[in-house]
């Protein structure tokens, strides 16, 4: 059975279907040609805020619906919308960072002919693309530019992929391009950390008053959390839920109502942005072995998981795999019983393994080294600054340095490293090696 419902300032007629067993929407939004945006609501009695809230690229998961619920409570309106679900598109990462921002357009202009307000839309990871193209879409063609307060992103990768290992990666062009309000939720121990500052300069010499919001002791993905993974790359996110992680929920809904009273406070421009389109297509993934125009690897002076110091100087007169790790990256442990391998092949004095851990505690790398073999040393890099100064963007990332500590190959991502092709590199590395001494 179907209802039609006028939404109160006839703006927009929406199809309203009755919630019942197997239904997906409590209305749609229809598109352009064929296509149309589920919608469910949550909350809606209430004059409160309006929350669009898109729902991030692994599905439905018990936390953020938990938040969503709780957000209905204290009177907000929340419309959940699974964008990848809706237009029937692969849930990957390529597909999200190619959406472009007309159905966002649709959902922000459908929030504001509800007349509810004040409105924002709320996007996780890389979600927040599509959000800020739908907001620069919705910009350009509404009668008032005014009407939505701006955008909130959870640990937001707005980078056009991922780079080689030891390259700078490339924000989107839809950064330079936006100068709605946004507030962007960080997490202390991400994996980016260190570059929001300049993410949050980017969008400041766009025009958008973009406000950052560190979120302590947590990691990126701390929303997703849940007792069981929903796919391998929340695998470290399931289990028994941290503490920091549950504090930091818990705050989550009283910071969201927070950042949607800043939004709809602050000044904005009603200009629209050029785009660079060249900017926004996204960058090749280059997987395997990378080899690299030589260059002195940088410096390193950290402890290891027992303590003892380590150096790069040591790596001299050797080849060396300098491998930057975490344990709760599933891809970097899935590598360690080959690196253990390849170690064992070589004589320490002819090639070795050093295993850098980002953001972790001694303790915790000593409890997992208890539970793993790990046949290497684990320097702790608990500050991130040594992965800052090598460029690590993605996790694993590894370097094959040369006897001279020369950076010559990468790898941005897991490998089998135990193989006669990575064999072949390191022999034609080590010392001695002809065709090592002289390939460049």
């Amino acid at each position: 059975m179907l209802a039609m419902k006028i939404l109160r300032n006839g703006f927009l007629t929406l199809l309203f279907l009755l919630v019942g067993a197997g239904a997906r929407a409590d209305f749609v939004i229809p598109l352009e040609g064929a296509d149309q945006l589920d919608v469910r609501e949550f909350g809606g009695e209430a004059q409160g805020p309006l929350i669009l809230w898109l729902v991030n690229q692994y599905g439905e998961l018990e936390t953020p619906n938990a938040l969503i619920r709780s957000l209905a409570e204290r009177g907000a309106t929340v419309w959940r919308v699974d964008l990848l679900d809706s237009l029937l598109l692969q849930r990957s990462s390529e597909a999200v960072r190619s959406l472009d921002g007309s159905p966002v357009a649709a959902l922000l202009q459908a929030a504001v002919d509800s007349g509810r307000g004040p409105i924002a839309a709320v996007a996780c990871d890389r979600m927040a693309a599509p959000l800020l193209r739908g907001l620069r879409d919705w910009q350009r063609d509404a009668r008032d530019p005014f009407a939505v307060a701006g955008g909130i992103l959870f640990f937001p990768n707005l980078y056009r992929g991922t780079p080689i290992a030891g390259e700078d990666p490339e924000l989107l062009g839809i950064v330079s391009a936006t100068n709605m309000p946004l507030v962007a939720f960080q997490p202390e121990l991400g994996s980016n950390r260190d570059r929001f500052g300049a993410l949050l300069d980017t969008l400041h010499a766009a025009g958008s008053p973009a406000y950052g919001w560190l979120v302590p002791l947590v990691r990126d993905y701390y929303l997703l959390y849940s007792e069981a993974p929903a796919n391998l790359a929340l695998e470290s996110s399931a289990g028994q839920m941290p503490d920091e992680v549950r504090a930091a929920i818990a705050d989550t809904p009283t910071q969201l109502l927070t950042a949607m009273w800043l939004l709809a406070h602050t000044p904005r421009s009603g200009e629209i942005l050029p785009l660079d389109a060249t900017a926004e297509r996204p960058i090749a993934p280059a997987y395997g072995l990378i080899e690299r125009q030589p260059r002195p690897a940088p410096d390193y002076d950290l402890v290891d998981a027992r303590g003892t110091r380590h150096q790069l100087a040591e790596s001299l007169g050797r080849v060396t795999l300098v491998n930057f790790w975490a344990t709760w990256c599933p891809p970097c442990v899935h590598e360690i019983p080959s690196m253990n391998r390849l170690a064992a092949a070589y004589d320490e004095d002819e090639f070795a393994i050093v295993s850098i851990n980002f953001r972790e505690d001694p303790e915790h790398i000593l409890q997992f080294m208890r539970e793993v073999d790990v046949d290497f040393p684990v320097l702790m890099d608990e500050d991130g600054a040594v992965s800052r100064d090598w460029g690590v963007f993605a996790f694993p990332s590894s370097f094959i340095l040369d006897s001279e500590g020369k950076i010559r190959y990468s790898v941005n991502t897991a490998i089998e490293w135990d193989t006669d092709a990575v064999r072949a590199v390191i022999d034609r590395l080590r010392p001695g090696s002809q065709r090592g001494s002289a390939a460049y």
